[in-house]
């Protein structure tokens, strides 16, 4: 069996570097009244809405132009959704919503204060009003910038990735520079001289807006901000046989054995590629040096007698992160390496009985 590595190109943009430029002031209501004239005719927003259980208003930002307020930043609902995906590109810069909210289709919206209204992302047809708007919404977290697309050398099945479902369609309505982020195949399988299935790594600008995820695929966690467009976490198996891209998750080997016990893995060798490559990370590597290693326990056994605490990454669903991949599997703690939810000695005692079996 011929396997090919290629060099994995990282998921991340480039960190773009910049002063903040604008001064922010304590964030309150001070436009309530405005917004309750537009939108409710004058009557409490909040009250009128109180039924709908969702209602939430809040002016998140001040900018200042010659120390007085020129805009402000506001994310404010009514509660009233309707259960589809939203997914545009403004200024630059694709937003994703998890549905379709109102008074703001997107959550966000400008009040303008010489205007002294209220404007939706999809009504502002000017950027230039609105001046630091990119590096405000860096800083909030809103959206993703658009950069040229980054590929791979040597690619098999580029017009494959570009042409599934989920991508197509965004790059017929927005065009390839504007929805690809990047795209590399970072292991080619082959069965006698025939390729016949392959690793890959796609992203494109559109995330889903769900928080901290993240899934599992044997001993590795895959942790993202929000759901990537279109494998969830980035990475996928692509089947030559059926043209099909199968989404990086726990029990992908496993999800044909779950209803044929006795038929072949889906995808044989999966999961050594998955332990060879430099993807995700390792359960049991709590000073993330990519290895699992006898000062890993020693780490461990120095958190547990308290000699010092246990690093900030180590939280996985402990910190909030969500499981969206195989809701058996959970995994509390990169240092839980018996996935008991719990830290303790057997978690050393664990990682010592591993590296016995590789030595």
């Amino acid at each position: 069996m011929k396997k090919v590595l290629s060099v994995l190109l990282s998921a991340s943009l480039i960190l773009l570097l910049f002063a903040f430029p604008v001064n922010a002031t304590e964030t309150g209501r001070r436009y309530y009244d405005k917004f309750a004239d537009q939108y409710c005719e004058g009557k409490d927003p909040e009250k009128e809405w109180e039924w709908s259980g969702g209602f939430c208003y809040d002016e998140l930002y001040y900018h200042n132009s010659d120390g007085n307020v020129d805009w402000a930043l506001v994310k404010a609902e009514f509660g009233e959704r309707s259960e589809v995906i939203m997914q545009n590109i403004f200024f630059g810069r694709a937003i994703a919503a998890n549905d379709c909210a109102y008074p703001f289709e997107y959550l966000y919206g400008i009040y303008d204060v010489s205007q002294e209204r209220f404007f939706d992302l999809k009504e502002i047809q000017d950027e230039s009003r609105y001046p630091d708007l990119q590096e405000v919404f860096d800083e909030f977290g809103i959206g993703q910038r658009i950069t040229a697309p980054q590929y791979g050398d040597e690619l098999l099945f580029k017009d494959e990735f570009l042409n599934c479902q989920e991508v197509r369609n965004y790059v017929q309505y927005f065009g390839e520079e504007n929805v690809i982020r990047c795209y590399d195949e970072l292991y080619i399988h082959d069965t006698d001289g025939i390729v016949d299935w392959a690793l890959v790594y796609g992203d494109t600008n559109f995330k889903l807006p769900y928080g901290s995820t993240y899934n599992t695929v044997g001993d590795k966690v895959f942790r993202t901000d929000g759901i990537l467009q279109p494998f969830g976490n980035g990475y996928a198996v692509y089947q030559v046989s059926t043209g099909n891209f199968f989404w990086l998750q726990t029990g992908i080997e496993r999800w044909r054995k779950s209803y044929k016990p006795d038929a072949p893995l889906l995808f044989p060798d999966l999961a050594e590629v998955i332990e060879e490559l430099p993807i995700g990370e390792r359960i049991g590597d709590v000073n993330s040096d990519s290895q699992l290693t006898i000062t890993d326990a020693t780490e461990i056994q120095r958190c547990l007698a308290e000699f010092c605490d246990y690093p900030e990454s180590d939280g996985v669903e402990a910190a909030g992160c969500v499981n969206r991949g195989d809701s058996s599997d959970p995994v509390w703690y990169i240092s839980d390496v018996n996935r008991d939810g719990k830290r303790s000695i057997r978690d050393v005692t664990e990682i010592q009985r591993i590296l016995a079996e590789i030595v």
